[in-house]
């Protein structure tokens, strides 16, 4: 699908302000490296992402694992890059080489020979994330945060430490951005919590290029 004008104002507006917003990380080392974004994509982007008429996904019983409902989850691959403007436009800003840059000059990580792959994922009723690490093949892991449910203060990624006794949670506010990379002591999870609306974020990666599962990436416009 071609580009309009009008999407490609906003494809540049987006890739100014995720520019900026990535300039303004507030670092922090304990229990292991991770990064904090006041705010990361622009509002309109926001509201367009929670205003997409998606599925929620298929769960008959939840197990606190992401794989298990691996048919009915939702990834800005082609098929919804041509669906959906505001998702091409999120793809193009995280596979411009300056933002790819910026964020391995952050993390201290060469993510240029990686491939991008984002997920959009929804939460709700009885939901937890246990304890765990991500794998080696993600280089690095950027969570959005986008709800604005009055309950939704209490849905922020818990951080473990090394014997995953609770160390701290990350503030859940529509916007706000938490990233990190995949390591030995990088625990992290979501408490089990019934919740009301639905919780919703995208996760961004950046994978190795080996990456098997070819139809979660996105492609490069």
């Amino acid at each position: 699908m071609n580009e309009t004008s009008l999407e490609k104002d906003n494809g540049n507006l987006l890739l100014e302000k995720v520019t900026e917003n990535l300039g303004k990380v507030m670092p922090i080392t304990e229990p292991f490296n991770h990064w904090l974004y006041n705010s990361v994509l622009l509002d309109k982007t926001i509201d367009e992402l929670l205003n997409l008429k998606l599925p929620l996904p298929k769960i008959e019983s939840h197990k606190g694992k992401r794989e298990i409902y691996n048919e009915s989850r939702i990834f800005f691959n082609k098929e919804n890059c041509d669906k959906y403007p505001v998702v091409r436009n999120i793809v193009n800003v995280f596979n411009n080489p300056g933002i790819v840059s910026q964020l391995g000059n952050i993390c201290g990580r060469d993510l240029a020979q990686g491939k991008l792959r984002i997920e959009f994922t929804l939460d709700s009723g009885d939901f937890w994330l246990e304890p765990h690490l991500d794998i080696k093949e993600k280089l690095l892991t950027f969570l959005v945060y986008l709800s604005k449910d009055p309950s939704s203060s209490e849905w922020g990624t818990t951080i473990y430490n090394k014997d995953l006794s609770f160390h701290s949670k990350a503030p859940y506010k529509s916007n706000l951005g938490l990233m990190f990379m995949a390591g030995k002591d990088t625990w992290h999870g979501v408490p089990r919590q019934n919740i009301q609306g639905v919780r919703k974020n995208i996760i961004i990666n950046y994978v190795t290029s080996d990456w098997k599962s070819i139809h979660e990436l996105a492609p490069v416009i």
